[in-house]
């Protein structure tokens, strides 16, 4: 296992092309909670990370971010994010449709599968809108290798309940990413790797891991939750 406590972009330039299998992240969605105005988001968000950014830099940003995974994995990169309303007036970047699609900074990559994350339930309030229960997982790039798991374009995945972190990655949803496209001692990345979700499911299932994580006090509890494992 390789751990690396810093900036995921910067990280990325200097690692080799072709030098991960595949990578599985989900990188912070830019969803300005302390800005927020309304229902559920009017929570205390204390223990949440930097993540408001103005709209325009974050999607160039992650193109930045996707490009280098491109460049780094043999396979696949395995990319989730969320559709995101964009009506309030915090939003400065106003699109017409306003809505913040992820494919509105993927339209420039090779997706080779598009995967809906059904949740199992809701998040947030109405906000007379019907509740979101899903996100996307979207591989990007052709795969290196495939192993048929019978799965379909719908993945039915409760989340995980939050623990050391504000919204964590199912660790069934990595797995499937991982049987997909991987065998044995094949390497998994992780450039947003929170509290280490990734690498402990990678870990459990005999594979070599990297992952790179900005925040301390996030990289310290991932670098502890793989260790125990």
């Amino acid at each position: 296992m390789e751990l690396v406590q810093g900036d995921c972009l910067k990280v990325m330039k200097g690692m080799d092309t072709n030098s991960v299998d595949i990578i599985v992240t989900s990188p912070p969605y830019n969803l300005n909670k302390k800005a927020s105005g309304g229902g559920s988001s009017k929570r205390n968000y204390d223990g949440w990370y930097s993540d408001d950014m103005p709209e325009i830099e974050y999607q160039q940003w992650q193109q930045d971010c996707v490009r280098e995974m491109l460049r780094i994995a043999r396979g696949s990169v395995f990319y989730n994010h969320k559709v995101r309303y964009a009506w309030h007036s915090r939003n400065k970047h106003k699109v017409p449709s306003k809505i913040y699609h992820p494919l509105q900074w993927l339209d420039q990559f090779p997706i080779w599968c598009e995967v809906v994350w059904d949740r199992r339930g809701t998040t947030g309030h109405a906000n007379r809108r019907c509740r979101m229960s899903d996100e996307r997982i979207y591989q990007i790039g052709k795969p290196d290798k495939f192993n048929d798991m019978g799965y379909t374009t719908v993945w039915q995945i409760p989340p995980t309940k939050n623990v050391n972190h504000v919204c964590t990655f199912p660790e069934e949803l990595v797995k499937r990413c991982i049987l997909l496209s991987t065998d044995e001692g094949d390497t998994i990345f992780d450039p947003f790797m929170g509290s280490g979700t990734t690498g402990v499911v990678a870990k459990n299932l005999n594979r070599k891991f990297i992952g790179i994580e900005l925040d301390k006090e996030y990289f310290k509890i991932a670098r502890d939750k793989i260790s125990a494992t």
